[in-house]
């Protein structure tokens, strides 16, 4: 299963990935929602960033998954702080996910450099940053990527 996973622009996340700085990849929620159960050992995780550009540039391979039960504030702060290094979460991030009552938090496997190519959403009907595609090569939009601003 490929998934396309959102990568915060402002705090660096993308190319502290390529770096190798971030080594995994969370998220926090209140009640369970995607990618909550959908993310398994052997997927392949493609990287984008939250600008608006649709941009792929990397993928790296799933290597562990843990998929929280209910957690109470404090668990859900500890864990976080246990993983805030690998995660790569500014104050703001950390601010934002503690506390929520699920986390998904996945290990990658080396960030691995892909020919930029540009995807659409429209048929996946997510609003979310994590979609899981299945193929990504359902979600690739023909057409050249357009040069960085």
């Amino acid at each position: 299963m490929d998934h396309i996973v959102y990568l915060d622009k402002a705090a660096g996340a993308l190319e502290a990935m390529r770096q190798g700085k971030k080594t995994m990849v969370g998220r926090a929620f209140n009640g369970r929602r995607s990618p909550y159960g959908k993310v398994k050992v052997g997927d392949m995780l493609y990287f984008t960033e939250n600008d608006g550009r649709q941009i792929i540039y990397g993928r790296g391979r799933v290597t562990e998954v843990y998929d929280s039960p209910k957690l109470g504030h404090e668990e859900s702060v500890e864990i976080l702080e246990r993983y805030r290094r690998s995660l790569w979460l500014s104050e703001r991030q950390f601010l934002k996910m503690a506390g929520r009552r699920y986390l998904v938090l996945v290990w990658v496997d080396r960030f691995e450099e892909v020919p930029p190519f540009r995807f659409t959403r429209r048929d996946f009907h997510t609003l979310d940053d994590w979609i899981p595609v299945g193929d990504v090569n359902l979600a690739r939009k023909e057409g050249p990527v357009p040069t960085p601003r």
